[in-house]
């Protein structure tokens, strides 16, 4: 079986949560073993979203991951981004595993999503789905849907 990182900081963003549940449900059912990384605030969101763990069997600390992991850990990582620390653990998560990435790009601010569309296009050659978004997932939901199809 496959294994996945889906990476998740601040949840800011009203998006993140859910999506981040609908992720882990969307990579399992494509034979992914899916591990959630995220800081503590996410991890409670998660936990709380998911208490009998049906989507998210698998979540773990984003610093204590960063200390432990290496190349060949996982096979895609997944990327939350809609801060500038978010895309500076993408683009260090990405350096380390060395594996299929996507980074899943979403603000409300145009000059901001952009912004971060540029830092990991200039780090990584990741597979970026940027899209305009905060309180509304489906935006995003739509983009990943299209980007898993080409796995």
């Amino acid at each position: 079986m496959k294994k996945a990182l889906v990476l998740l900081g601040c949840p800011e963003s009203p998006s993140q949560t859910p999506m981040a549940v609908y992720a882990a449900n969307k990579l399992s059912e494509l034979d992914y073993d899916v591990t959630v990384a995220a800081n503590p605030a996410a991890t409670k969101l998660v936990k709380v979203s998911d208490p009998k763990k049906v989507y998210v069997k698998s979540i773990v600390d984003l610093d204590r991951c960063l200390n432990d992991i290496k190349e060949g850990d996982y096979d895609l990582l997944v990327g939350f981004v809609h801060k500038d620390a978010a895309a500076s653990f993408f683009i260090t998560f990405y350096h380390l595993l060395q594996c299929e990435s996507i980074a899943l790009v979403f603000e409300k601010d145009m000059e901001l999503l952009e912004s971060y569309v540029d830092m990991v296009q200039e780090n990584t050659d990741a597979k970026i789905v940027a899209v305009k978004a905060f309180h509304n997932p489906t935006p995003i939901r739509v983009r990943f849907d299209k980007v898993l199809e080409e796995l």
